[in-house]
């Protein structure tokens, strides 16, 4: 018998691109983020100060993430349907061919990972299970967030491992992932002060972004970076009205609720490298002895 061949099919996502021209691909967006961004921020603001709105009582900084988010959404239809003339599905966001199955992979690797992440929690002490009173904003909380946490995983995926990734491999891989990895680190830094916490978050979050990074170049498709994204990201969302942390002094070791800031964290996030890895390993034919 004979084992099938598990390859996915490949795309160029920048066919005869040069690494000049996907820089500027690269600053064209970025460009497109921040003129967008600065508008609705202003506007947003000017309307805040003018009329009561929903989003009355916020400060400046968190009223401009949402307008980056807008802008960044804006921005890749811009750059990708207008300017570039290409499908969201030429960046590998399909779930055509093997992509279902990558989907469903990516959410129980998270899953799996949360899992790994909470029991070593529990067992050393750190936290423990510790339900909000607030049952309204617990439920709303986890019922509310699955669909923003999908659509957050498609946005950022399609910018990072999608605009920026793919543009700049055409320089060469580990700067792709080196650049993409770093800037998804540094939007998602809640703080912005240097100290050991953050720096600690920063390198978490670099491994993650690497790990993404890795699971489009081995499956050539966004599909398993999403699925596993969403999950992470509903996780470290949801954990926080669930769990409480109680070991603060031993934070360095395990983490908080951020799941990446903790060295423990850290190899539970590489043990997901390579469980990635190894499950999207090729499959050759290989002849069996009837």
């Amino acid at each position: 018998m004979a084992a099938a061949i598990d390859s996915p099919a490949r795309h160029d996502p920048a066919p005869r691109e040069t690494c000049l021209s996907a820089w500027w691909s690269v600053g064209r967006f970025g460009l497109s983020v921040f003129l967008l961004s600065a508008a609705l921020t202003s506007l947003a603001l000017l309307i805040d100060a003018v009329i009561a709105v929903p989003w009355s009582g916020l400060s400046w900084w968190k009223i401009a993430r949402r307008c980056v988010s807008v802008a960044a959404a804006l921005s890749l239809w811009l750059c990708i349907r207008r300017v570039e003339g290409r499908s969201f599905g030429s960046y590998g966001l399909s779930l055509q061919g093997a992509g279902k199955r990558h989907l469903l992979f990516g959410v129980l690797l998270g899953l799996g990972t949360l899992g790994v992440m909470l029991g070593i929690g529990l067992a050393s002490g750190v936290c423990h299970i510790e339900p909000t009173p607030d049952r309204v904003r617990l439920w709303g909380t986890i019922l509310g967030f699955v669909p923003a946490a999908a659509i957050v995983s498609v946005l950022e995926e399609l910018v990072f491992r999608g605009m920026l990734l793919q543009h700049l491999l055409a320089c060469s891989t580990p700067l792709a992932v080196l650049v993409s990895s770093a800037l998804y680190a540094l939007v998602h830094l809640k703080a912005p002060a240097v100290t050991f916490e953050t720096c600690r978050e920063l390198g978490g979050l670099f491994l993650l972004g690497a790990v993404l990074s890795v699971s489009y170049l081995r499956t050539r498709q966004l599909a398993l970076a999403i699925g596993l994204h969403a999950v992470l990201a509903y996780g470290a969302r949801v954990n926080k009205l669930l769990i409480e942390f109680v070991e603060p002094s031993r934070s360095w070791l395990v983490g908080t609720s951020r799941l990446v800031d903790g060295l423990m964290s850290w190899g539970v996030l590489l043990g997901m490298g390579a469980l990635l890895l190894w499950w999207t390993r090729p499959r050759r034919a290989v002849k069996g002895i009837r």
